[in-house]
């Protein structure tokens, strides 16, 4: 039974995350503040709420020391929001008290992370708070003068280079705003209704509840942005369908961990490290949009093919008509609930600022979910959506101020020239070694840390040594973004994964292994735009060129899928399979040469097949004859 502290902490946070959602919601309206005041209030939200929500040990309660800490934290950062002005301008050392406030917000910090995201991003920023004061001592070219604890302190704090650098802007502004609108999404029945949209678009169809996976999960990336939200949300609906289709659990799991991490590259609401990227680059957020359309199609294409192929070998048949939702009162119940998304979609590619665009579709949700009695939002619901927007913003806030640190000490220290160069070196200035290091270096942050926690550090460390060797802004951006996410699902610690398959009942380490091998395309379509930006919608080569580039891209996404699997209209004999992997690989590269190579490799396998038979494995064999002799494509 709950106490009374734990009650009223709790309302009290409750009020706060509504005011909280309310300001955010305000100034996307009508004006954001000047950076420093829009940052340290959202932060003033976030911590106390961090406090008063998430008690010092997990399974807890909450207690007198943690509602001290968060009126500690929100005295330390109304300091800043009161003096941040005078902060700016000041000559003088700060007096020892304000030293005090600085040492104990950066303390908070590092606290209110560790509550919301476990041990591993805190040790890194204590690594990185080491490293600012011990530079003197360190041999070698990491070498540097070192800081005092007043220095170091006042900058991370008081400057907008610190905790409330550009990722905080971020969470304050873009994050939070499209958090909310897909809680509002929420709250008012979409996520049924993609639910429902899918299954009853694909259902019929032997891989129907596998395809009804990917489409709504990719649908739910509007409103969740977080693989394992999304694996929990939507497989609590799928999983059983797949079950009850006789689709074999494992590659069902694996399908709904790889669907779900893709939505967090699928636009246009994306990961919040999509809006880093366009922060960083000074873009409009519709650039960022348009820049991810190709990839993601790319890699969905794939998925669609992988969970194909796994029905075909089962010899599936699909679900009867009548345990399909049916799509006409789907959307005579809920349909008006797409507006907005279309809405958002068409402003931001036509220029409209994302904050502007994500307001006005809030405010059009609540208007059109009153048209139907099923998705009518009363004051209820929409203190839930508000209070839902900022919890659910917590963590990323979090993760934004403890990056803030490590990002300020990289700024601070020189570490980031230092990282870049040494990077070039060992790569050789090899832009292919140095693109195989920042990948294996993100995916194994990607391993304990968030998405968005990863591309912040990795961006910091690598992009400019990226550059530096000729990859565009935007590809070096984006290879950074895809692997920061594609940790979720990479053993041996792939947490989409592992989510699906405790939601599934799967063995663990057999669905991340599974869910590697379906999303390979996400580890090789980088490495293309990274060389050749024309799958990224840029380049300059022409728009006939570039079609021809999307479309032998597809096709080899198709082929390789094939070759991945061992199965196109029956078991590939292992030369046939690597034919379509050296084929498909050919065609996924840009440019007329490696066209016709691939197109002569993929036909020499095609041909081949006939001649070259290749017997099932023992598992498939043990199959009845009818699912054996089940085609596919």
């Amino acid at each position: 039974m709950e106490s009374k502290i734990q009650i009223g902490c709790r309302r009290v946070a409750y009020v706060l995350l509504i005011v909280s959602s309310l300001f955010a919601l305000y100034t996307s309206g009508f004006g954001l503040l000047s950076a420093m005041a829009q940052r340290s209030i959202h932060w003033l939200f976030m911590i106390v709420c961090i406090f008063l929500l998430y008690p010092i040990k997990k399974g807890k309660n909450i207690n007198v020391l943690d509602i001290a800490l968060a009126a500690v934290s929100a005295l330390a950062t109304l300091y800043v929001v009161f003096t941040w002005q005078r902060n700016a301008l000041r000559i003088a050392d700060p007096a020892v008290w304000e030293i005090a406030l600085c040492v104990i917000g950066v303390l908070l910090v590092l606290e209110a992370t560790r509550r919301t995201m476990g041990m591993a991003m805190p040790i890194i920023a204590i690594i990185a708070l080491a490293y600012a004061f011990l530079g003197p001592y360190i041999p070698g070219a990491l070498k540097h003068k070192g800081f005092s604890l007043s220095s170091l302190s006042s900058f991370l704090y008081t400057t907008s280079e610190g905790i409330f650098g550009m990722a905080m802007g971020t969470s304050a502004t873009y994050i939070i705003v499209f958090v909310l609108f897909g809680a509002f999404l929420a709250k008012s029945g979409a996520g049924q209704l993609f639910v429902d949209l899918s299954l009853a678009a694909t259902g019929r169809k032997r891989s129907g509840p596998a395809q009804a996976t990917i489409l709504s999960n990719a649908l739910m990336g509007i409103i969740s942005g977080s693989p394992v939200a999304n694996v929990v949300t939507t497989g609590s609906f799928t999983l059983p369908l797949l079950n009850s289709a006789h689709y074999p659990m494992i590659e069902g799991a694996a399908i709904l961990a790889v669907a779900a991490t893709g939505s967090m590259f699928t636009p246009p609401v994306m990961g919040a490290a999509a809006f880093l990227i366009a922060d960083y680059l000074a873009v409009p957020y519709g650039n960022v949009v348009l820049a991810a359309v190709v990839p993601a199609l790319l890699f969905y294409i794939s998925l669609v093919v992988y969970a194909d192929i796994c029905a075909a070998k089962s010899g599936l048949t699909g679900i009867e008509a009548e345990n399909l939702p049916n799509w006409k009162a789907a959307l005579r119940d809920r349909g008006q609930l797409l507006i907005p998304i279309v809405l958002l979609i068409v402003l931001i590619v036509n220029g409209w600022s994302a904050l502007k665009s994500a307001f006005w579709c809030v405010i059009l949700i609540l208007i059109l979910a009153m048209i139907r009695k099923g998705t009518r939002m009363g004051p209820k619901a929409i203190a839930e959506a508000l209070i839902s927007g900022s919890k659910d913003t917590l963590s990323i806030a979090a993760a934004c101020a403890c990056a803030g640190i490590i990002v300020g000490v990289v700024s601070a220290t020189g570490l980031g020239v230092k990282f870049s160069s040494l990077l070039m070196q060992i790569a050789g200035n090899s832009p292919i070694l140095a693109l195989i290091l920042t990948m294996v270096a993100s995916i194994i942050m990607g391993m304990g840390l968030p998405p968005t926690a990863v591309y912040i550090i990795m961006a910091a460390l690598t992009v400019p040594a990226l550059t530096g060797m000729g990859i565009t802004n935007m590809a070096a951006h984006f290879f950074v973004f895809y692997f920061s996410c594609v940790g979720a699902i990479t053993p041996p610690v792939a947490l989409a994964a592992y989510s699906a398959s405790a939601v599934a009942h799967t063995d663990p380490m057999k669905t991340g292994w599974t869910a590697f091998r379906m999303g390979l395309v996400a580890y090789i379509i980088p490495f293309i735009f990274a060389f050749n930006p024309v799958l990224l919608l840029q380049g300059g080569d022409g728009i006939m060129n570039t079609i021809l580039a999307l479309i032998t891209a597809t096709l080899g996404v198709f082929f390789f899928t094939f070759a991945s699997e061992g199965y196109f209209k029956g078991y590939l004999h292992p030369v046939i399979r690597i034919l379509f992997v050296a084929g498909s690989l050919s065609l996924m590269i840009p440019g007329t040469v490696t066209d016709l190579i691939g197109i002569a490799l993929i036909a020499a396998g095609i041909v081949l097949r006939r001649g070259l038979r290749w017997h099932p494995p023992k598992k498939a064999a043990a199959a009845p004859a009818g699912q054996r002799e089940a085609k596919t494509q």
